[in-house]
């Protein structure tokens, strides 16, 4: 029997508005910059929060509704899904105002909409274009099939081209606009519904606030059943404008409430959250932003993680930002939304009256802090010794073995100790310049001049520090920031050692990464190098004892064979696991998950490593024990050269 209140979740990468311009792209260079290399690194990125179930992109596929402009867009959207692992099916689509050809139809637009101003009832109007009632006053049926086809090009693309003909409006309950799809969920539990409402059809001109209809059939005949009913499971509508710059928004909107979950849409090019009620209504809406080509403008684009309970009903959501900077010329995390963000992460519980879902105690996308953080005493141990010290440390860790988790736990316990610390990230807003990085730290503007920026550090430190006692910067994902700042700021970094104790997180050696953009690390020798490996056996034990109120017999031997002592892939089973008792599930079913996740995260670990590496986790197959440390430090092998778990066994016997 299915739990009323079981938990699971869904992931929704949201973009919009692209404004392909094909040929005219103005210059190639700028689009590239923002879409090219950058963008890769920024989906990679996005994939370390786990596998993406559907990509929606909420309109302005092309610049002036142009087929040659939707013949470019084609390879953006096949290269999105192919990074993303997302198949064709699960990418949603719906039309802006810049996907109508203006040029088409222009006297019939024309028509229909001075005919608007003459005060025409809303139902009247919403019933004639659904086909179910009288011509209006001063209206010519003619002028509807006109209209629409102005968006011709984008219907042939994504019917044709996209092969989504189940995203064209031929085939809704409407007829004429917008598109209903019903589909599974990741682990199938409930209907999962996508309304695609087209707010564009009758855009024609500039500031055309207030001008434009998205009509009472068309988003009812979409969110309701044959009879009338609320669709079950979970509802998910994409529109291009925001209510307010439609005739009947505030209508609508009030309709929308109690038939649709989360609406998702674009149109204004700025991220925003926007939640409506009153007394008995709530209507989420939440704005991606844009993919303007220009490499100086504010794009951006946001992962939507949402909880759900065995209805589909959503209870909970995790919002994380990316942004592009125009200044450094990468994709960052952005807490410059909301002050309660960090690292561009934002969550909150939805209330309403259905049931919030129990906790899953597994979670293996998010960092962990005490009390759920397991205990790496070794590590510990050495950071503290190494803060009694006045030293400044190397952290290094591979992809999700902890190290966020460690810099986040670390941070309050030197708190405590009365120590003044700052925690900073290479992928959020503080990695873009060395001015930024500063501010983040000290709270006032800088200058990007890397002497200028580090003199504000250097004061800074004068100021926060107390005989014995020197400030604690923490910089996770160290990586990026190295080749992005220019190499006199880390010079001057390494000189006020003596005044600030750093702890730098990185995936790679430091002097591997200085190697890479030809330079010397200026920290070579004067930081404490520790590494991250595969958990302490106490630790990985108490990870999976944490499932045991649901596990049956079976599971905990299941987690030690085939995760080990690595805490991603722990998480990652125990969750699955949960998941699978609750709905009544056999654990066969968990484990077909688990893998299907593994394999991703273990294809993208793969081609990180060097050929050696490669051929040296094959000979584990062949029974070999590998000796080399960067496997062990980077915890795919255990201390004594076997592999960490049978998943990877099994993941490189599908390789073979």
């Amino acid at each position: 029997m299915v739990s009323a209140n079981y938990a699971r979740t869904l992931r929704i990468f949201h973009v919009s508005d692209l404004h392909e311009r094909g040929q005219n792209r103005n210059p190639m260079w700028r689009y590239r910059r923002v879409l090219g290399d950058a963008w890769q690194r920024n989906l990679d990125q996005v994939l370390q929060d786990g596998p993406i179930d559907l990509i929606c992109f909420t309109g302005d596929v092309a610049f002036s509704g142009k087929p040659e402009e939707y013949d470019y867009a084609t390879s953006f959207f096949s290269a999105l899904r192919d990074h993303l692992h997302v198949p064709p099916e699960r990418l949603f689509i719906i039309p802006g105002n810049h996907d109508v050809d203006r040029s088409i139809a222009a006297r019939e637009w024309k028509a229909l909409r001075k005919a608007l101003h003459s005060g025409v009832d809303a139902g009247v109007l919403s019933n004639w274009i659904a086909g179910t009632g009288k011509v209006p006053n001063g209206f010519k049926t003619k002028w509807i099939d006109a209209v629409l086809s102005r968006q011709y090009a984008f219907r042939q693309w994504l019917g044709t081209v996209l092969q989504r003909r189940e995203l064209l409006p031929s085939a809704s309950p409407h007829g004429l606009l917008g598109y209903r799809v019903t589909v599974n969920a990741r682990s199938p539990a409930y209907p999962l519904h996508i309304l695609g409402l087209d707010t564009s059809w009758l855009c024609g001109a500039d500031g055309e606030a207030g001008e434009l209809w998205l009509t009472e059939d068309q988003l009812m005949r979409l969110a309701t059943d044959e009879d009338g009913k609320p669709l079950p499971g979970l509802r998910i509508a994409l529109m291009h404008h925001p209510f307010h710059e439609l005739a009947d928004g505030t209508q609508c909107r009030k309709l929308l409430a109690g038939f649709v979950d989360l609406t998702l849409r674009g149109h204004l090019h700025e991220t925003e959250i926007e939640v409506w009620a009153d007394p008995s209504r709530q209507v989420r809406q939440f704005a991606a932003g844009c993919l303007y080509e220009h490499d100086r403008y504010p794009n951006a684009c946001q992962l939507i993680t949402l909880s759900v309970d065995g209805d589909g009903a959503p209870t909970e959501v995790n919002l994380h930002f990316r942004a592009w900077s125009p200044k450094g010329g990468h994709w960052h995390d952005d807490d410059a939304l909301y002050k309660e963000s960090h690292q561009g992460r934002l969550n909150f519980f939805i209330g309403g009256s259905r049931e919030v879902a129990a906790a899953n105690p597994y979670d293996p996308y998010n960092p962990v802090v005490p009390p759920t953080f397991v205990n790496r005493s070794k590590v510990l141990r050495r950071l503290g010794e190494a803060l009694d010290q006045g030293l400044s440390v190397s952290i290094i860790g591979d992809w999700r073995l902890g190290k966020s988790s460690l810099l986040k736990t670390w941070a309050g316990v030197v708190r405590e100790r009365g120590r003044e610390v700052k925690r900073l990230s290479g992928e959020g807003p503080e990695g873009v310049s060395p001015g930024a990085f500063v501010q983040a730290i000290t709270g006032e503007h800088t200058s990007d001049d890397p002497d200028a920026a580090a003199d504000a550090l250097a004061r800074f430190a004068e100021r926060s520090g107390t005989p014995g006692l020197k400030p604690l910067i923490l910089v996770d994902e160290v990586d990026g920031i190295i080749p992005r700042f220019e190499h006199r700021f880390f010079e001057r970094l390494r000189g006020m050692l003596d005044s600030i104790s750093f702890l730098l997180a990185s995936r790679r050696e430091l002097d591997l990464i200085y190697e890479e953009i030809g330079r010397t690390s200026p920290f070579h020798n004067r930081l404490a190098l520790h590494w991250i490996g595969l958990l302490e056996p106490e630790a990985a034990e108490e990870i999976i004892s944490r499932g045991q109120p649901v596990f049956s017999p079976r599971d905990p031997e299941i987690m030690r064979d085939l995760a080990g002592r690595h805490p991603f892939y722990l998480q990652l089973l125990g969750h699955h696991l949960v998941d699978a008792r609750r709905l009544g599930e056999p654990h066969e079913a968990a484990i077909d998950r688990f893998m299907t996740e593994a394999a991703a995260r273990l294809r993208e670990l793969w081609r990180t490593l060097t050929p050696t590496e490669q051929q040296a986790l094959g000979d584990l197959l062949k029974g070999k024990r590998s000796q080399l440390r960067t496997l062990r430090v980077r915890g795919l092998v255990t201390d004594d050269g076997k592999a960490f778990g049978g998943v990877l066994l099994q993941w490189l016997k599908e390789q073979a």
